[in-house]
């Protein structure tokens, strides 16, 4: 007999329904399936958890930096109690089987799933591999017909069982190690730390940082209107095409380190010397452009997006996206990749006809005899890009429905033609000052019409292309005119338009999400940013919406509205840990240190023993720490902010006399202080105070 064991019951009943022999379901609740000679069975995710450090002797029970770091010798997995029936009846049905197919998702922590429970239970059996990305038929018994020697898979293992071990190492002894060393300050707050969630925590600590901090600032350009002649008419005086430039200032021109004019006199000089005098074209281009559709949806990319348009959480997109998966409707979802197997072209047209009435107009318009960019062995990882599956949904939920729409509208663009536009600039010498004008004038809509029901900052979202100037590629505005280098004509009216900078905007779920994938972006370091550029930056594409609820549930960042907002606890934190502990890119490195493992190229002893010196390191830090940067505690969070200014937040602190609540704006000059009252802030004694 086969023992199929499958990750979640709705891939085991996938499988169990390709079998040669009908499955019936064992047990109530059911624990299995039988199929003819075959088994299925399954997991609930992990069955296994890693022990709690109390678990490696009583003296860890204590938190204490006497007994820091804690470095297991062998490490130990436990069985998670509510799945202990699960657990016995698969131990009974291995000592049955005559061979076990594993059936965990297909990426590194399904393959520790099943793995780490068979070496648990002690088996001895030989292992095959079924590595399933759909759960449709074909794909499921394209999988069958296709099993593995698990072994195949063995590093694969190695390096999500290091990510374990890893997390486990910096989660526990660091989160003891800062939470002992604010308690010495005064603080009752569990300081967590985690090598994804730290950095992920500095980021929106910074960006509010930052946002606090912002100066606005003035500054000036010009924008004139030109009239060149029309060709081909005998009066040339009486058609023109008139279309506005903007002014590029000269290098002589002070500016800041962007290139913006601070000092209006230069703006207005601008203005008076251009108004009314003849104008040359120095530069006119103008050509003729198509832009490919854009790729399927990456897990990621998918979270984005349904965040910027449907204001969906990371966290609900990867459920929503979980749940079509086990309908059938759409392919496996935690995916990092935005290309599809080009073997998958050739079941175009089934996944076309099989998507509902209301896409059926766009279907028969899509031509599945188009092979577009998407369709790429070589851009295939571990998984391919979440496309549909074809088969018909039932009734789907509001945010089921949202999400399979995006799915299916980015798979059905693949089989329209380029979005073609024409391409202009422009560029106008008048009295030595230059002026510049872009923009794009529609040609053929394209994979455009996929998008045309949808509204315009819908459609933008899944555009790639920047328009600057007269027109945007949706076609608004009048299109520039057709010139050539050389014309010439008049600037009429000039105008000084003022402006500010603004600060940058408060991370939404999509942006964080956005952030975290491309943390090269923000770091410096020349070969740093290189290599963070080859990985997936910060945690997996499985991981990042988990770590943001964390932050939430851990009430370090709050969630106003879409923005995410740091709490007066998640900054102290931030601005107390040192740099290596919370820095982006050297968490990247852990997990292109355990992309190499997977691959050959890090031996496991190596990659444990960074993690042992880096851990040792930073709890001797902790224990080092005298300043009183850590006190913030759990209460804080029951404060968003502070009364008097309006601006800071409160945060409790132990003074002389006991405890006090105080602004942590005080730096700034708010110096407002509240008694504390069971661990709350008295607002109303500090009103009362004032008011006397």
């Amino acid at each position: 007999m086969r023992l199929f064991i499958a990750e979640k019951p709705s891939l085991g009943r996938a499988i169990a329904q390709c079998l040669p022999a009908s499955g019936q379901p064992v047990g109530r609740p059911a624990t299995h399936i039988t199929a003819g000679d075959d088994v299925v069975t399954w997991c609930f995710g992990h069955l296994l958890e890693m022990a709690e450090p109390e678990s490696y002797g009583e003296e860890y029970k204590k938190w204490s930096f006497d007994n820091l770091p804690i470095i297991p010798v062998e490490w130990k997995l436990e069985p998670r109690q509510e799945v202990a029936a699960q657990i016995k009846a698969i131990r009974t049905l291995l000592k049955e089987c005559s061979e076990v197919v594993h059936a965990g998702d297909p990426d590194r922590e399904g393959q520790l799933l099943v793995d780490e429970l068979l070496d648990y239970l002690g088996n001895r059996k030989p292992v095959r591999r079924i590595w399933l990305s759909a759960l449709d038929e074909t794909s499921v018994r394209r999988a069958l017909a296709g099993l593995r020697d698990n072994r195949d898979y063995a590093r694969l293992k190695t390096a999500a069982e290091l990510r374990q071990r890893g997390d486990w190492l910096v989660g526990m002894n660091l989160t003891r190690a800062y939470t002992l060393a604010g308690r010495r300050q005064g603080g009752d707050a569990v300081l967590s730390v985690g090598r994804v969630q730290t950095p992920t925590l500095a980021l929106v600590v910074g960006r509010c940082l930052a946002i606090e901090g912002f100066a606005p600032k003035d500054f000036f350009t010009v924008a004139a209107v030109f009239s060149i002649p029309s060709p081909g008419h005998a009066d040339r005086s009486t058609k023109t095409n008139p279309f506005s430039a903007t002014w590029k200032p000269n290098e002589g021109i002070p500016s800041d380190e962007e290139g913006r004019v601070l000092d209006r006199r230069h703006a207005d000089a601008v203005r008076n010397k251009v108004e009314g005098r003849p104008a040359l074209v120095a530069h006119f281009e103008a050509k003729e452009r198509g832009q490919a559709p854009p790729l399927p949806f990456s897990l990621s990319a998918l979270q984005q997006a349904a965040n910027k348009q449907h204001g969906l959480g990371a966290q609900a997109v990867l459920d929503v996206a979980q749940e079509l998966y086990e309908a059938r409707l759409t392919t496996y979802p935690r995916t990092d990749c935005a290309h599809l197997p080009e073997s998958q072209w050739h079941e175009a047209r089934q996944v076309l006809a099989g998507l509902p009435a209301e896409y059926a107009a766009l279907a028969r318009q899509a031509d599945a005899s188009l092979r577009s960019q998407a369709f790429n062995d070589k851009k295939i990882t571990a998984h391919h890009a979440i496309v549909p599956t074809g088969q018909r949904p039932g009734q789907l939920t509001e945010p089921q429905r949202l999400v399979y729409d995006l799915i299916v509208r980015a798979y059905l663009a693949q089989f329209f033609p380029p979005y073609r536009f024409r391409d202009t600039r422009i560029i106008m010498d008048v009295a030595g000052e230059t002026f510049e004008a872009s923009g794009a004038t529609p040609l053929q809509s394209g994979w455009k019409a996929v998008y045309a029901v949808q509204d315009d900052e819908e459609e933008d979202s899944r555009q790639t292309v920047q328009q600057t100037g007269q027109t945007d590629a949706g076609g608004k505005g009048n299109p520039l005119p057709a010139l050539k280098t050389g014309d010439t004509g008049i600037c009429g009216q000039a105008e000084t338009i003022a402006k500010k900078t603004t600060p940058p905007s408060h991370y939404t779920e999509g942006t964080l999400i956005a952030a975290m994938t491309r943390i090269h972006q923000i770091v410096e370091d020349p070969e740093l940013k290189k290599r963070l550029k080859e990985t997936a930056g910060i945690g997996t594409e499985a991981t990042r919406a988990g770590i943001i609820e964390t932050l939430k549930k851990r009430r370090f960042i709050l969630e106003k509205g879409k923005k995410l907002v740091d709490t007066p606890t998640g900054r102290a934190l931030i601005q107390a840990l040192p740099e290596p502990v919370k820095s982006p890119g050297l968490t990247g490195l852990f997990e292109q240190l355990l992309k190499g493992v997977e691959e050959g190229t890090v031996s496991p002893d190596r990659f444990l023993e960074q993690q042992i010196a880096f851990v040792r390191r930073y709890v001797t830090h902790a224990a080092e720490i005298r300043t009183a940067s850590l006190a913030p505690t759990a209460a804080d969070a029951q404060a968003t902010a502070c009364p008097a200014c309006g601006q800071g937040g409160l945060r409790r602190i132990k003074g002389k006399n006991g405890f006090f609540w105080g602004c942590t704006r005080y730096a700034e000059g708010c110096k407002a202080t509240y008694p504390d009252r069971k661990g709350k802030p008295a607002l109303e004694a500090q009103a009362q105070k004032q008011k006397t």
